[in-house]
């Protein structure tokens, strides 16, 4: 079997599946800097290091003898385009990879290239994001010029709004990947429905979208991402809405082979892009595409780091979806009931442990504590299944005896 180079694998709860898909077909080495435990009976080696040291991963790649270098994970993302570039196998360049973690670099290459995305300004203090606002108009999305999982991105519709919001963008981190490049983007707020575009990218630099994902959006001032769905019937009419636009974006970055995420808002003006990230979607996004359409993305990814044509014929027309259960306020998780059976939901599980402290925007960020994903056979019984989930996870704040909430969707 082929042997692949992983870089990083995420937490088993978001990322077993896909590690899972991979090692059904291919030999897995896992590079990372955290304690190898769940990932173990999928691998035939790990190693331990950083993300920050793409000399070691080489070296780690050579004496493994590794056929495709594969990341699923945002820190990891410039290394694989480093070690992939290095062994001339399968994967994006090092300079594409890189303006994909830089949101202002990105915007930079969409406008050059026409490319229909937001109004974005660099600042690097208070006062520049103040005039900045005051060019562009209110409201504005502040957004860290790094990071990912909407961290640290808010709305703010006044100059006393936007003091917090450049406060909340300066300071935002997630885990231990922090802000990759220094600065703070001031933006046009978008307003639209909000999508996601998964795509595999194979030889030649040819794009192939695969399936788009609707997001439901909320907690304000934060863009915390609630929910998704993923509809098969739907599929081919709502990739041809936006195909062009996806293509562009992907083409003006230089990215060349490999799975892509691309996020955008559907405008009166058409469809335009947020940002592009250079691996597969986070939140079960792969799992909800491959339940709705049948398509392995995992499986997809495995083949694109080899330079291999994935199958991306789609075998289902069903509708997948997956809600997030947040509290309704900040507090200590103090009891969490065992997550019920219901009808046409395939998963659900709480994903914070009792004694949590979770935080809500603007001053805190995924405070997640558990998610159910559903299946059903149109979009309308999806959602309905997964609004009857949402009310089924019921977690319990310390001081606060009843639901914590419930019926808050």
């Amino acid at each position: 079997m082929a042997k692949i180079l992983l870089l990083g694998s995420g937490r088993d709860v978001y990322r077993e599946y896909l590690l899972a898909s991979v090692a059904a077909d291919h030999d897995v080495v896992l590079v990372q800097d955290g304690p190898v435990t769940w990932q173990r009976r999928h691998l035939t080696a790990a190693h331990h290091v950083a993300p920050d040291d793409p000399q070691a991963i080489l070296r780690v790649a050579r004496d493994e003898s590794v056929d495709g270098v594969l990341t699923w994970m945002e820190s990891w993302v410039e290394s694989a385009a480093a070690v992939s570039t290095a062994l001339r196998l399968p994967g994006h360049p090092v300079l594409s990879a890189r303006a994909s973690r830089d949101k202002h670099r990105m915007r930079q290459v969409w406008a050059a290239a026409g490319v229909p995305s937001a109004r974005s300004i660099l600042v690097t203090d208070e006062a520049q994001a103040g005039r900045a606002a005051a060019e562009i108009g209110y409201p504005v999305v502040v957004k860290p010029r790094a990071l990912a999982a909407s961290v640290g991105v808010t709305l703010a519709r006044s100059p006393a709004e936007l003091r917090r919001a450049y406060a909340v963008a300066a300071g935002a981190g997630l885990d231990r990947f922090e802000n990759a490049v220094p600065g703070v983007l001031v933006e046009e707020y978008l307003d639209g429905p909000e999508i996601s575009v998964e795509s595999v990218v194979v030889r030649g630099g040819r794009v192939r979208p695969v399936a788009v994902t609707e997001k439901r959006t909320g907690l304000p001032p934060g863009f915390e991402e609630l929910g998704h769905l993923v509809s098969g019937a739907r599929r081919a009419e709502q990739l041809a809405s936006v195909r062009r636009v996806v293509e562009a974006a992907h083409d003006a970055l230089g990215l060349c082979e490999g799975t892509t995420h691309a996020e955008l808002r559907l405008t009166d003006r058409g469809p335009r892009l947020v940002e592009l990230a250079a691996r597969l979607g986070g939140d079960l996004i792969p799992r909800l595409v491959g339940l709705a359409t049948g398509i392995d993305l995992g499986a997809a990814a495995a083949a694109a780091a080899l330079g291999e044509d994935p199958l991306l014929t789609a075998t289902r027309r069903d509708s997948a979806g997956i809600v997030f259960r947040y509290p309704d306020r900040a507090g200590e998780v103090a009891r969490l009931d065992p997550v019920p059976v219901l009808p046409g939901v395939v998963e659900a599980a709480w994903t914070a442990p009792v004694g949590t402290r979770v935080a809500l925007p603007p001053d805190g960020f995924i405070g997640r504590l558990g998610y159910a994903i559903a299946v059903a056979g149109d979009d309308a019984t999806c959602r309905e299944r997964l609004d009857r989930a949402h009310a089924a996870l019921v977690p319990v704040l310390a001081g606060q005896p009843e639901l914590a909430g419930a019926g808050s969707r």
